[in-house]
Order: C-alpha cells, then structure tokens, then sequence
C-alpha cells in the first residue's frame, strides 16, 4: 500500500511540476512576465546630471563613433593591455579570450559593434556600446563627444571581478552605465 501512496505522490508532483512550467512558458510567450524596469535598467547608476537614451542596434550614428579610427585603436590597445596585465597578474579580467598564449600574442579575431545608448551630460555626450570581439563574446566599452567635437574620443573599458567574467561579456548581456 506505501508503494501505492509513494507513487501516486509522485505522479501528482510531476504533474505539478510540469503544469507550473507550461504556465510559466505561456506567460512568457504572452509578455506576462516582462518588467518595465528590465527595459530601463541601463540607467539605474546614472549621475544626477545626466539623461539617457535607449538602447538600440548599432546604426551610423553608432558606427561613426565606435568604428572611428582614434576610438577603435585606442580600445584594442586597452583589451593588449588588459591581457599582458592578466598574464602578469592574475587578474583574469580577458581570461576567457586566451588572448596571450605561451608563444605570444594571438590577437583578436574580430570588433564588431553591435548596440549602444547615449548618455546627454553637460560636457557633452558619453557612448556606451557593446563591441562583440569574438563569437557570442563582447566588451563594453565607453566613449565621449565633447560639445561642438566632430568625433568621440575613447574613455574606458567596463570592467568587473574576474570571478564574474571580468570584461568580456556574453553578446546581449545587459548593458549599463559605467563610470571609471
């Protein structure tokens, strides 16, 4: 009889459990679970002085900044020093490239902007885009127009503990303001 009850427990569980994630994918599907807050995230840390745009896919606007040739020098030299100050220190901030191997350095393959936002500032305003430097792997890099500049000037890599993936980020990975 305990076999009886333990079965049927069991049954009853599994059908549980599936009836909660059919509810679950059906909310999905029907944009049920989508809060608003998700779509404005990208502003959360803002300074005071500061408005955001949203983000959007890469366009002229977007590529003039990010492909011009003072920014994207200047963010491939940054991701060489980043890998030579991993390789030195530990800090695995490039780990999951393998940007230096043992026989030198491998390079990267490709840098390929895919989305960004503006922030409007006082001063001028600040680029934040998503470069993708290898399959499903980006960066996320931060540029500045000065008021009246006719191009943008590269500020910094974003960058976190190298327990959390340090500066590459999975390609549509949130995409946020950062400030150093």
């Amino acid at each position: 009889m305990q076999n009886v009850l333990d079965t049927a427990k069991s049954v009853a569980s599994t059908a549980a459990t599936h009836a909660s994630n059919l509810a679950s994918t059906a909310a999905e599907y029907a944009g049920l679970t989508h809060t608003h807050g998700d779509e404005h995230a990208h502003r959360s840390t803002l300074p005071p002085d500061a408005t955001a745009g949203e983000v959007k896919k890469m366009d002229a606007e977007g590529l003039a900044v990010f492909e011009g040739k003072e920014v994207r020098h200047e963010c491939l030299v940054k991701i060489n020093q980043l890998a030579l100050d991993d390789k030195k220190h530990g800090l695995k901030e490039l780990a999951s490239l393998d940007l230096v191997t043992e026989g030198g350095q491998r390079g990267i393959d490709f840098y390929h902007p895919q989305r960004y936002f503006t922030v409007h500032r006082p001063m001028g305003t600040d680029y934040i885009g998503e470069v993708e430097i290898e399959e499903g792997k980006c960066i996320h890099i931060r540029c500045h127009k000065a008021n009246g500049a006719s191009h943008a000037t590269f500020h910094s890599i974003d960058t976190r503990p190298g327990s959390e993936g340090g500066a590459v980020f999975t390609k549509g990975e949130r995409l946020g303001w950062f400030d150093y």
